[in-house]
């Protein structure tokens, strides 16, 4: 007469949770680094997509248009805001929110602002610009070139 139960014993239950814990071990920092890299990729996308607008408005509505941090002074990783130039006061077009926190993003020159002209090239500043982004081990370039061309990983060359 056979007097086992079905089921496991602990042993079989202790080898199959220290199997689980060291995948588990294993996917988490492959999982962490694809998280950073898809914020990193978002953060310099929206960046893209804000130089972009105030380039196409310029040219569509025939007007100079201006992007620059919200508040005066301080850095562009923190909020954006897009402007024309129609009339007396600014119009803001669009505001493009901060980057996500532990993003760092530094220009070549000290550019408060850029502005994109009627035909879409840059009038200000008079030189390319540059930026860098880094968040952890992620980072990235984007140049606008002074014809207005949005470069993302080169430069103007």
């Amino acid at each position: 007469m056979d007097l086992r139960t079905k089921g496991f014993t602990l042993i079989e239950v202790l080898v199959a949770l220290g199997v689980l814990l060291l995948l588990i071990t294993l996917a988490v920092p492959a999982l962490t680094g694809s998280v950073q890299g898809t914020k990193a990729d978002t953060d310099i996308d929206d960046l893209r997509r804000a130089l972009n607008f105030a380039r196409m408005t310029a040219i569509d509505r025939g007007v100079t248009t201006r992007i620059r941090p919200t508040v005066q002074g301080s850095v562009w990783s923190s909020e954006l805001t897009v402007y024309d130039s129609t009339g007396a006061e600014p119009n803001v077009l669009r505001v493009v929110p901060a980057m996500s926190s532990g993003a760092t993003l530094t220009l070549t020159s000290d550019v408060t602002s850029i502005d994109f002209n009627n035909l879409g090239g840059l009038s200000a500043p008079a030189t390319p610009v540059t930026f860098n982004y880094v968040r952890g081990a992620q980072s990235s370039t984007l140049s606008v070139c002074l014809n207005g061309r949005i470069v993302l990983g080169g430069s103007c060359g």
